[in-house]
């Protein structure tokens, strides 16, 4: 395994292995732009969005804080909160027979706490390894008091015939957050214009057949209950999005000052 870093307009950092990688840009709100496993990119991306600093990026894997979806009644921060739009600083980046390790960390500044009250240090490391890829977050109240934690993150997955994808776990009672609803799903038909439902979840994963043959296994820690899938007509993508919490609602948890709260998600191609 080893890490390469090149310089441009915006710094790439890849992790790089046996028919294996994933690329990630700290400066670009700490976002994954890549994960490839031979010629097969399981993630997609726009990258037009990626170059121009005055739009959020389409693709990849973008980071949801401190809230995903919906911000809370009175915020006035905009939809999926900051740190998608801040630049990450890289603390380390190792590797070794096994593993190839980047990990960040963002802190607090005048401006987040004008819009959300907190002071935190979040730590997030990309790791890849055995042609998986995991990501892990340490979030650590630095504050005097409770912080509430309302976390998810944004894979745009790269999808063959849209007829043909399924995602396990997405049928039952939804929030169809087009309709502001809640209705009855038995099956999702991705093919069918924009889909946004949110499914509450506590099966700590679920996998996405990607409508080619092939299929993405993700796997997540017990903090995420709410599983959202997401896409737009005629566009070779499907979001498959683990969140704390829907969009809109009350943080799940309180961090208490002086703790820290660790989450993690997994990826590999089955």
């Amino acid at each position: 395994m080893r890490i390469e870093k090149s310089e441009g307009p915006l710094t790439r950092w890849r992790l790089l292995g046996e028919e294996c990688s994933a690329e990630l840009m700290p400066s670009r709100g700490g976002l994954v732009t890549s994960f490839k496993l031979g010629d097969d990119e399981l993630l997609y991306l726009d990258e037009a969005t990626l170059l121009d600093l005055t739009k959020n990026v389409r693709g990849g894997v973008p980071l949801l804080f401190p809230f995903a979806g919906k911000a809370p009644a009175g915020s006035t921060l905009s939809q999926h909160g900051f740190a998608r739009r801040m630049p990450w600083e890289v603390l380390s980046a190792v590797a070794d027979e096994a593993t190839a390790r980047i990990e960040c960390h963002l802190t607090d500044t005048a401006e987040t706490r004008a819009a959300w009250p907190h002071t935190f240090d979040a730590r997030f490391a990309v790791s890849l390894y055995d042609r998986r890829l995991m990501l892990e977050w340490a979030f650590h109240n630095t504050g005097a008091a409770p912080m509430p934690l309302h976390f998810g993150i944004h894979p745009y997955f790269r999808v063959g015939d849209k007829t043909k994808v399924r995602v396990d776990g997405t049928h039952g009672l939804a929030f169809d957050n087009k309709a502001g609803v809640e209705r009855q799903v038995e099956r999702v038909d991705f093919s069918d214009g924009e889909v946004d439902l949110h499914f509450a979840t506590d099966a700590g994963g679920t996998t996405l057949q990607r409508g080619d043959g092939t299929r993405v296994r993700l796997s997540w820690t017990s903090q995420f209950g709410t599983l959202v899938v997401w896409t737009l007509p005629g566009q070779p993508f499907v979001c498959v999005e683990p969140w704390t919490a829907r969009g809109g609602q009350p943080a799940p948890q309180e961090i208490a000052p002086g703790a820290t709260e660790r989450l993690a998600v997994e990826f590999w191609r089955e």
